[in-house]
């Protein structure tokens, strides 16, 4: 007689008793352990993700894997982890980048702005590879467990009861987006970047796919003074503004920093460039633009931005100026800016084969090309400081690479080069565009600036969109030419200046004067990313340093609370 000895993990079809749903929970154990792989195996390259073990988390995914063993669907169960597997594929490149995790406000910009998006992605791939190991490994893994030891022949009950525990994983987030606000659906840094997800992408979801927008219901903002306008006569002839993107101060040679990343600026200065460190309107380009444009000082003033009541451009038409906008970004930034009253616009999208051939230079040609109106008011947008650096100055690296931005350098060294390298292409190509600015004939004033800053490092994070004083600090520059020597002392005088002193400067140069009731002394506001729904922003004052207060959400009491400053920019 011949005995067969034989073991499986697996019983005998029609089998199923308790012993067989303990062996579906040690499976689902193991699932869930290399779901939440993920977050170890990226906390090997890098401290970003500060991902730590929640118990309550781990039985909730427990539970939810279980689940997925009783469906008894290989489908069904691929579909998932598909779907969870590529909410963590974008989460984990996130934190890989910007050094924090991904909430609902970003993941809605990683759409309206995919092209930049996958430009950096490309430009900095190599330093972001270890994501793709860090999701694949442990979901393949995962995979492969449920392919080769799911079972087919589940039981009703048992079937149900799992399509249930899924559904109730996958859809209480989304539900709880439905009555609950943006505060309880960001992300933690501790949490697993699975648990992230599932908050940023069910706001996601419900807000902006299902609801059409993100900012769907507008917070209530605090009763605010409107400005007041005053008009008066002006012998301004020509009043332009330089924005460019990401333009941090403390980077700039004329500021302090300590290489020398803006000579030409420098050299201005002898003929009477103003230079002084500022303070955003927000930490986007979407919504700075808006704010500097419509000479906006408190946060959540959408009447006023609606109601073009101090628009810029809309003063330059009413006293007599020709208007311009002229940017190497995308058209979509003239919203909320008062389009209307601009006279001629040029963007990336009119001129795509030249400002994919010249970048940032296709700006200089098309100001060359001109035929000036006695009067002008002009809104240039540059980008030349904007992430990827190294593309910006690509075509003429024996120029600006002064310092080293190899691949095969520290990524903390090698980006704080290369923008360093970017600031410097940025200074010679203003210097050329300064050049055309003095041709001009009459009384004349110019203003540069960023529209936010940039994170370099610091404390892990990089990029902007996000309220951390590095995102808040810009320079403002001015430069009167044939003018009195008093149009350029309120900015001389200045310590700091916000982008709203820096607005009403401009609105002054074009014949009105905006005042705000509520203005304090040495305070200033910083908004989020966003002008609608749930914004966020914090409150600098002036000091010996600026200091900021905490995030506060749009509609909190205005003008200023009790005090207390968590963290400072350094002082000049």
């Amino acid at each position: 007689m011949t005995t067969n000895y034989s073991l499986t993990l697996m019983p005998r079809p029609g089998t199923w008793n308790w012993r067989h749903l303990a062996q579906r929970g040690a499976l689902a154990l193991l699932t869930t352990s290399l779901l939440m792989l993920d977050d170890w195996i990226q906390q090997w390259f890098t401290v970003a993700n500060q991902a730590d073990f929640e118990l309550n988390y781990f039985a909730a995914l427990l539970a939810f894997n279980l689940g997925l063993w009783l469906s008894g669907s290989r489908v069904f169960v691929t579909c998932i982890l598909v779907l969870l597997g590529g909410m963590e594929l974008v989460q984990l490149s996130h934190i890989s980048y910007a050094g924090r995790p991904l909430d609902p406000v970003v993941l809605a910009s990683l759409f309206s702005e995919f092209g930049d998006v996958r430009e950096v992605a490309l430009a900095d791939f190599g330093d972001h590879v270890h994501v793709l190991f860090a999701v694949l490994i442990p979901y393949l893994a995962a995979w492969w467990l449920f392919m080769t030891y799911m079972r087919s022949d589940v039981r009703r009950w048992q079937r149900a009861l799992g399509v249930m525990l899924v559904a109730a994983g996958l859809l209480s987030k989304p539900y709880r987006a439905t009555y609950r606000d943006l505060n309880s659906f960001l992300p933690g840094p501790t949490r697993s970047g699975l648990h992230n997800s599932l908050n940023t992408f069910s706001f996601f979801l419900v807000h902006n796919v299902l609801r059409g927008s993100l900012h769907a219901a507008p917070a209530p903002v605090a009763a605010i003074a409107q400005p007041e306008v005053v008009p008066f006569a002006s012998d301004a002839r020509h009043v332009w503004l330089f924005v460019a993107d990401s333009l941090r101060s403390q980077h700039l040679g004329i500021m302090g920093y300590e290489r020398d990343t803006t000579p030409n600026l420098a050299r201005r200065m002898e003929q009477g460039l103003v230079a002084r460190h500022g303070v955003a309107a927000a930490v986007s380009t979407a919504a700075s633009m808006p704010l500097i444009l419509n000479a906006v000082r408190e946060p959540g003033q959408l009447a006023q931005i609606r109601g073009l009541s101090t628009n810029l451009f809309k003063f330059a038409k009413e006293a007599g100026f020709k208007t311009y906008w002229i940017s190497s970004q995308e058209s979509k930034l003239l919203n909320d800016v008062g389009s209307r009253y601009v006279d001629v616009s040029i963007t990336r999208e009119d001129e795509p084969t030249r400002f994919g051939r010249q970048g940032d230079e296709a700006i200089l040609s098309l100001l060359r090309e001109q035929a000036w109106a006695e009067k002008t008011f002009v809104v240039v947008l540059l980008r030349s400081t904007h992430a990827p650096y190294e593309a910006n100055y690509a075509h003429a690296r024996d120029r600006y690479a002064r310092w080293p931005d190899s691949h095969d350098q520290p990524r903390a060294e090698r980006q704080r080069n290369a923008y360093d390298n970017s600031v410097l292409y940025l200074d010679a190509l203003l210097d050329r565009m300064l050049d055309e600015f003095d041709r001009l004939p009459g009384p004349r004033h110019l203003a540069i600036t960023g529209d936010h800053g940039q994170l370099l490092g610091a404390r892990g994070m990089w990029g902007h969109n996000v309220l951390e004083p590095e995102v808040a600090d810009v320079p403002v520059l001015s430069w009167s030419r044939d003018a009195p020597e008093s149009v350029s002392e309120p900015m001389r005088r200045a310590g700091w200046i916000s982008h709203f002193e820096m607005s009403r400067w401009l609105a002054n140069r074009l014949g009105h004067d905006v005042r705000s009731p509520s203005a304090i002394e040495g305070v200033h506001y910083v908004q989020g990313k966003n002008l609608y729904g749930a914004n966020t922003f914090r409150e600098v004052h002036e000091g010996a340093s600026l200091e900021f207060s905490d995030v506060l959400p749009v509609g909190h009491s205005l003008p200023v609370r009790p005090y207390n400053p968590v963290r400072s920019l350094v002082a000049r």
